[in-house]
């Protein structure tokens, strides 16, 4: 996507000043676990992970959180007896992060305008942070896992390092995500019965791409997140660092598969579609494969376009759309969302120009060692971590 090399995968030697921790990634319909080794510097070390996902069925939202945590504990037990039985040590802190429908995230922001040019405090900074917080009255706050700075601008000039400047102008705008509170306790009690602890931080889905993005060679300054999970997908839209508007909607990869792949199995049907991304697959079950993608993209078009239409309320959105999904989903979200048929929301008119975020864009922050097998989600995650724990 953004021309990061993996440069081949390391392997499992012990570095010194390595933190060793473990981290949670749950979505909408599955769970991970993941045990890192993160260095002073450089990319953290993925020692053993493992995600589980729920059978697509019809379940209520109580059904999909207990099967949650039963997924979470079984990926974490066997995870950590593989760390166990390799000489591992048990991790000194837990992560969290949870995604999309479980939680939701907006950005909130205050200004204010000083009476005389002043030299700029992390005080003065945190009072127009506090402001800005408690101006949202649609978040509960007692369902609110992070709220944290992520554009400070003096004199209408973003900086990443205000304090200690002068000016008349502060303006602060800040992140702040809530989480089901259901899903979050459930998710707590299992990682204290794995490690003894409950999660140290518990972060947002949009709060790690975000910090990803942020360093990401050759990310453009305006883009549209896509996060397309089991369940559903999230959209966010991001203008110079900061997060704009948020939408949802139910369309998730399992949908997508079941309109598409029939009766087969999803792990099929998305191995067809691998095959028909490279032109190898030439037998009859790829040709009705490809006749059903056919059929029900205007439906799509409808469905997405609805959501989309949303996210503009104010402007048209940037043309830069970042997709994060399944890996055998992304040629075929490509095309699609590259289509003329969304040119109407961009702020040029044109298609979308779509990037997608695979693993081989977090090999700057994560790595997994020597047969380890991991996935975007569990990477986006260890980057995550690896960014936090520097912090």
């Amino acid at each position: 996507m953004f021309g990061i090399h993996l440069g081949g995968v390391r392997s499992p030697r012990r570095w010194r000043g390595e933190k060793i921790v473990a981290v949670a990634d749950i979505g909408s319909g599955s769970a991970a676990v993941a045990i890192l080794a993160v260095p002073k510097e450089g990319p953290a070390r993925i020692l053993a992970a493992e995600r589980r996902i729920l059978p697509i069925e019809e379940r209520t939202p109580e059904a999909i959180i207990a099967a949650i945590a039963q997924h979470l504990s079984e990926a974490g037990g066997h995870v950590l007896a593989t760390h166990r039985k390799n000489g591992g040590v048990i991790p000194r802190s837990v992560h969290a992060i949870i995604r999309a429908p479980w939680t939701q995230s907006k950005t909130v922001s205050a200004k204010t305008t000083l009476p005389t040019s002043t030299k700029i405090s992390r005080k003065l900074i945190v009072q127009l942070s506090q402001q800005a917080l408690a101006s949202d009255t649609e978040f509960e706050r007692s369902n609110l896992i992070e709220a944290g700075v992520v554009r400070v601008e003096v004199n209408g000039y973003p900086t990443a390092q205000p304090e200690g400047k002068s000016g008349d102008m502060l303006s602060v705008a800040a992140l702040v995500s809530e989480c089901d509170g259901q899903l979050r306790a459930s998710v707590a009690g299992v990682l204290q019965q794995l490690f003894g602890a409950h999660p140290s931080t518990i972060s947002s889905g949009v709060r790690a791409i975000l910090s990803v993005m942020r360093d990401m060679p050759g990310a453009p300054d305006d883009f549209v997140i896509m996060d397309m999970a089991s369940e559903g997908t999230n959209f966010v839209v991001v203008r110079e660092g900061v997060t704009i508007e948020h939408a949802a909607m139910p369309e998730g990869k399992n949908s997508l598969l079941r309109r598409i792949g029939g009766n087969n199995l999803p792990a099929d049907t998305l191995a067809m579609l691998r095959l028909v991304a490279r032109g190898e697959c030439h037998d009859p079950a790829c040709a009705t494969l490809g006749a059903a993608m056919t059929k029900c993209e205007p439906e799509l078009v409808r469905s997405f376009g609805d959501i989309i239409s949303k996210l503009v309320s104010r402007q048209r959105l940037p043309n830069h759309l970042i997709l994060a999904t399944n890996e055998g989903l992304m040629p075929w979200l490509s095309a699609f969302f590259s289509r003329i048929d969304f040119a109407q929301f961009t702020t040029t008119t044109q298609p979308f120009i779509v990037s997608t975020l695979k693993p081989v864009d977090l090999a700057h922050w994560a790595l997994p060692d020597t047969m380890v097998r991991t996935d975007t989600g569990i990477l986006l995650a260890a980057a995550l971590v690896n960014i936090k724990e520097r912090a």
